[in-house]
């Protein structure tokens, strides 16, 4: 370890030691440096700093953070990196120093940083000591990536009030921003609104026009915008679906229901008229061109070549329980079929099933790369049903799942499996499995596997491909017919979940001849693994803090923030690894004013997932705000009161402590 003049270094550097009230112990700072200065990146800074303990005291942990900093002094609450030491001992007056390394990441972005440090008491409930100031001895420049730019802002629900309320009535079930409210919100540092909008009340039949007097609100709101300062991301909010004129709601893919080309020429008429007002387009920051698609129809396909497995016609053919289920063979609905009986349980996740092994019965790939198994399931069967097929080892101790397929309770299904080319040298036997969750135990769990095939399939569409498949039809309208180069703002499959995204979209899917193309995630904080609470989740915190607390920390969480963070990670690494730019457009927690019971936790919690997204330079919009003193409606996520009250909430102050970076 390099030696220090501490004597010396203790005269000129300022001296910090914070100590918590529990704890008469209070450690002396000797003095700290850091060095080089300025660092590019892959180089190392070096950081020392000497500390003292008047009292012995054992099972000490020091944790080392760097931390941006501004020139004005304000020190970011995210940490760039963190290194921590366990298990220090001092005697009584011992003096130890430290030093610590930090190689600077290719992607720490040009700017400011300082070193922080913290002595406690093993479960860090007593601080010993903090030191860390915008100092000279605490800081340094690093010459690294470029500046991230981000923008920040809230949702303005207003024109996208009551959309299932069709066409509505502007004034009583939808309004628009006023230019005072807008121009509160540009005053307060935010630099972006997100402003939905309802894909019927602009175009209420597929194929003809835009309704003027929505088109011209519309219009009017981004040109107010652009007086305000604000920048628009202009969101279709219907869900993957359309409600005609009729009042029938169809899903994308489903027969009847909007196609591709309905759906890019709507997009094409919106971009058109906006593109025509100078004045409007220039608001625009992105068109979001879906919100939250789900529950799309998955297109079976056709499998070809088929060879059957299993009919089960004469006999099980060689199928036997997974565990203690009871397998029989029946004659079902004039069909041979193997019957599987599982106790009447209660709870979730319960599985039953069946196998085939391969020294009884062996399959090949030669036969075609896709399984096929139709299934039934009575009515009598408790709970809801899900089923896949399984390919594993001959002890059955390593499997490989298919997808999870829903199952409607009293019609034939089908399952499918198209197991990678590897598995099949050693994982050879196969079977089937049904999940059940919501079981109440009211009856024995009874399924029935009616044929077992094997072939090619073709034609096959995955709920979230139909998704890619029309999200990809506008990215090409508006390049090619509008020739529109303006951000597309992309959403995922599945409420656009931040936290399944990666299981909806593997990869990237969108090829845009501009390269300019922003995927964008949703996430709320109130997610809960508790029947106790079936309803709660995205956005709805129908429960208090302490419950939302609870579920953190079981899932090994010190906070709900910290376990907010862990469940946007799968899109933030997501959108890293896929080297493209992500967005957060829907986030939010309810007010004190609200949740008055809560005493402005929710408010830590979204300190520390803001910190998040400020250390990684990705934007969001929060849900949310609007006019609501004129629509027959509140929100408990609302964070502003707009005009004419002009009233910040309390979720306000957390915002504009994470304002964007434009």
């Amino acid at each position: 370890m390099r030696a220090i003049n501490w004597v010396l270094l203790s005269a000129i550097l300022f001296f910090m030691g914070t100590p918590m009230p529990a704890s008469a112990l209070t450690f002396s700072n000797l003095g700290a440096r850091v060095g080089p200065k300025t660092v590019s990146s892959g180089g190392r800074v070096e950081f020392f700093i000497g500390m003292q303990s008047p009292e012995a005291v054992s099972n000490v942990t020091i944790t080392f953070e760097v931390r941006p900093y501004t020139i004005s002094g304000g020190i970011s609450p995210s940490v760039v990196h963190k290194q921590v030491l366990t298990g220090q001992n001092f005697s009584a007056g011992q003096t130890k120093e430290f030093s610590r390394v930090y190689t600077i990441p290719p992607e720490l972005v040009t700017g400011d940083y300082l070193w922080m440090t913290k002595a406690t008491n093993a479960a860090g409930t007593v601080v010993y000591f903090q030191a860390g100031r915008v100092v000279d001895n605490y800081t340094f420049h690093v010459n690294g990536a470029p500046v991230r730019r981000y923008r920040r802002g809230i949702n303005l629900m207003d024109l996208g009030n009551a959309g299932g309320v069709l066409p509505g009535t502007y004034g009583t079930t939808y309004s628009k921003p006023t230019l005072a409210s807008l121009q509160y919100l540009k005053s307060l540092g935010h630099d972006v609104v997100r402003i939905p909008f309802i894909w019927e009340r602009i175009q209420p039949d597929l194929n003809k026009g835009l309704d003027t007097n929505y088109k011209n609100l519309l219009l009017q709101t981004l040109i107010d915008a652009n007086t305000a300062g604000l920048k628009v991301i202009v969101d279709m909010h219907n869900y993957g679906r359309y409600t005609s004129l009729s009042g029938v709601k169809r899903a994308f893919g489903e027969p009847g229901g909007p196609t591709k080309e309905q759906y890019a020429q709507a997009w094409s008429l919106i971009a058109s008229a906006i593109k025509a007002d100078a004045r409007a387009y220039s608001a625009v920051y992105a068109y979001d061109i879906m919100n939250e698609p789900h529950d799309l129809p998955h297109t079976e396909g056709t499998l070809s070549n088929a060879v059957s497995i299993s009919s089960f016609e004469s006999s099980l053919e060689g199928w036997v329980a997974q565990s203690s289920e009871v397998i029989g063979r029946e004659s079902r609905n004039g069909q041979g079929s193997m019957k599987i009986t599982g106790a009447a349980v209660t709870g979730d996740n319960k599985v039953f099933g069946a196998r085939l092994y391969s020294s009884t019965k062996s399959t090949s790939i030669t036969n075609g790369r896709t399984f096929q198994v139709k299934v039934f399931v009575p009515t009598t069967t408790p709970g809801s049903v899900r089923a896949r097929m399984v390919m594993s080892s001959m002890d059955w101790s390593t499997n490989f799942f298919s997808d999870e397929f829903p199952i409607t309770k009293g019609i034939e299904s089908r399952v499918y499996f198209n197991p990678d080319e590897a598995l099949w040298a050693s994982y050879k036997v196969i079977g089937i499995q049904f999940i059940v969750d919501g079981t109440n135990g009211s009856a024995p769990h009874v399924f029935y596997v009616d044929q077992v095939s094997q072939g090619t399939r073709t034609g096959e569409i995955k709920p979230a491909q139909q998704w890619e498949l029309y999200s990809q039809e506008v990215v090409n309208k508006l390049r090619t017919t509008n020739n529109d180069s303006m951000l597309i703002m992309v959403e995922g499959y599945s409420w656009s979940s931040a936290e399944l995204w990666p299981k909806s979209h593997p990869r990237k899917w969108i090829t845009d001849s501009y390269n300019n193309i922003m995927y964008h995630a949703h996430i709320y904080m109130d997610a809960l693994d508790d029947p106790e609470y079936p309803d709660d989740g995205g956005g709805k915190y129908r429960s208090h803090h302490d419950v939302y607390l609870a579920e953190a920390r079981k899932k090994g969480h010190a906070s709900v923030g910290a376990y907010t963070v862990a469940r946007v990670k799968p899109f933030t690494d997501w959108v890293a690894a896929q080297g493209t730019q992500g967005f957060i457009g829907e986030y939010g927690w309810p007010s004190t004013q609200m949740h008055p019971n809560d005493k402005g936790a929710w408010e830590a919690d979204g300190e520390e997932f803001l910190g998040f997204l400020d250390s990684i330079g990705m934007g969001a919009t929060m849900w949310t705000s609007g006019s609501w003193e004129k629509l027959p409606a509140c929100n408990i996520l609302n964070a502003y009161e707009l005009e004419p009250v002009f009233n910040r909430l309390s979720q306000a102050y957390v915002l504009e402590r994470h304002l964007g970076n434009p």
